[in-house]
């Protein structure tokens, strides 16, 4: 089930592409999910612009209509003001954010069904940077919305299941944007372990029993256990009285499981990108399944 975790956003005027950013732990897909999203739309005759906003990437396999490599590079960065990788991370992604309205000329006038950008590799680069939030605002233009990629190997604990649900909801708070949860690379799981994250994200109850299970297994001492599993289970309780559910879609990159649920989402949020398209994920899904 796609649930979105809803931001009051600017009514679409039916010439500029909504903007999809795409956030998420080191490693859990960003740049695959790009890649994949461009490749399947191209097959459905969807134009999709693709976007690199990671200065430190090595390599991208999508087709940029801009590289943020070619205003900001992390080697310079690290050259020019003698800092470590991470340090250079830091600096390259505010001096991004400080060009905002350079990129943006670079992209203003594009046409195309949807814009997906893909962020820095460190979540944290992307969505704490004051100069982010700017980013954003200037990018986004008011009709932009966030997938978040659960990292499959972090999800299948309770504990890390449940730091990636409050993870995303930071983000969202953080950034304001309507967001959409996404399990990346489910095709890495076996089926049973896959229905059991499903299960957490469609049932509280059921995270709360395993979430404290765990707590529970892993020897705390009695204090220590009910303290984590109080704190966590408030945290959820508090989201589903404030009706954020998290929600969470399977997603993969090499299947292309989930595509049609990134777009729909867009569409849900901003409306068609024609009529012809309005709300065909499932006609998709059963033409290609």
């Amino acid at each position: 089930m796609l649930t979105i975790i809803p931001t009051p956003v600017s009514t679409q005027d039916g010439t500029t592409p909504p903007v999809v950013f795409v956030v998420g732990t080191a490693g859990a897909g960003k740049s695959s999910l790009v890649t994949a999203f461009q490749r399947w739309a191209r097959f459905l005759e969807i134009d999709v612009l693709a976007i690199n906003l990671d200065p430190g990437a090595e390599r991208v396999h999508y087709d940029p209509e801009f590289d943020v490599r070619d205003l900001v590079s992390l080697s310079d960065v690290m050259d020019e003001y003698d800092l470590g990788p991470n340090g250079a991370q830091i600096l390259a992604a505010d001096l991004v954010a400080a060009q905002a309205e350079d990129v943006f000329e670079e992209i203003e006038g594009i046409s195309g069904d949807i814009l997906i950008i893909d962020t820095p590799g460190q979540v944290e680069l992307f969505a704490f940077r004051e100069a982010s939030s700017h980013l954003v605002q200037v990018l986004g233009r008011g009709m932009a919305c966030l997938v978040f990629l659960f990292d499959p190997m972090l999800s299948q604990t309770p504990s890390g299941f449940v730091s990636q649900m409050l993870l995303s909801s930071i983000v969202h708070f953080r950034l304001g944007l309507p967001t959409a949860n996404f399990l990346s690379k489910s095709d890495l799981l076996e089926p049973d372990v896959l229905e059991r994250i499903m299960e957490w994200g469609r049932n509280l109850d059921i995270l709360e029993a395993a979430l404290y299970e765990e707590s529970t297994s892993q020897r705390f001492d009695a204090a220590t256990t009910g303290q984590r599993s109080e704190f966590a289970i408030g945290q959820l309780r508090m989201m589903q009285h404030a009706s954020i559910v998290p929600g969470l879609v399977p997603l993969s990159s090499e299947s292309e499981d989930g595509m049609a649920d990134v777009l729909t989402f867009a569409q849900t949020v901003f409306g068609g990108m024609s009529d012809a398209r309005d709300g065909f994920a499932g006609d998709i899904e059963h033409e290609i399944g």
